[in-house]
């Protein structure tokens, strides 16, 4: 009897989460990102640059709803979306999540059924990058470095897949003796110093995902306390 009773508990909770999670859903939107000011990121009738315009939507547009799963189509990704009661596919690499709530829900959902989420994921037939790194709480950007992957990001079923952040640590390259590799308070070469790396510097630790500014990469790391960012050029694996 008594297992029993816990058997009903452990059900009406997943069911509790799950109804969390499609509630979440139904209120993630997207936001344009990558699109230079005054210009727009078209909405087409299909999934490539040469279908029919059927609008666009700001550089700065926000409260975009996926509608289904992403496409790969030659080295891009189309997913379909409605804004504004325009509905069509555009470029998924223009689009960026304003979902905290559905990914911290993920990290819940699979914290609750295997304690932590798994270092790595098999892939079964129809998963993406873009299905997996919501699943996981993640980004493809993240998911994509963690697995040396490029795009398009196809997946085969089988296929063993890291969606969770490795402990890897990193080493300094390319400076010269004696000299520093700058931690910055941000992205960016004017930014203020926060601190610095010696030439010969390792456990240098990455703590998020890869920016692109102008025709640099930038990683965020922690070194010693130091958190900031750094060209992750001058940066080399130590694994």
């Amino acid at each position: 009897m008594q297992q029993g009773k816990k058997l009903l508990i452990s059900v009406i909770g997943i069911v509790a989460l799950w109804q969390q999670l499609a509630l979440a859903a139904e209120e993630c939107s997207y936001h344009v990102v990558k699109v230079k000011e005054k210009d727009s990121l078209l909405i087409r009738f299909g999934p490539h640059v040469k279908y029919k315009k059927l609008g666009s939507i700001p550089h700065d547009g926000t409260k975009i709803k996926i509608t289904g799963p992403e496409l790969a189509v030659g080295k891009s990704y189309w997913i379909p979306i409605e804004y504004q009661g325009i509905t069509g596919w555009v470029n998924q690499g223009y689009l960026e999540s304003d979902c905290p709530v559905t990914t911290s829900a993920a990290a819940t959902a699979a914290t609750t059924n295997s304690e932590s989420i798994p270092d790595y994921h098999t892939v079964v037939e129809g998963e993406t990058l873009f299905s997996l790194s919501q699943r996981y709480g993640a980004t493809v950007e993240e998911m994509a470095q963690w697995n040396e992957l490029k795009p398009p990001y196809n997946l085969s079923a089988g296929q063993s897949l890291r969606v969770s952040s490795p402990t890897c640590f990193y080493r300094v390259i390319k400076v010269k003796v004696n000299d520093m590799l700058w931690v910055r308070s941000e992205p960016d070469v004017k930014s203020q110093r926060v601190g610095g790396i010696p030439y010969d510097g390792t456990e240098v630790e990455i703590t998020g995902a890869e920016k692109e500014i102008d025709k640099s990469r930038w990683v965020p790391v922690s070194y010693k306390g130091i958190n900031g960012w750094v060209n992750s050029n001058y940066l080399e694996k130590n694994c």
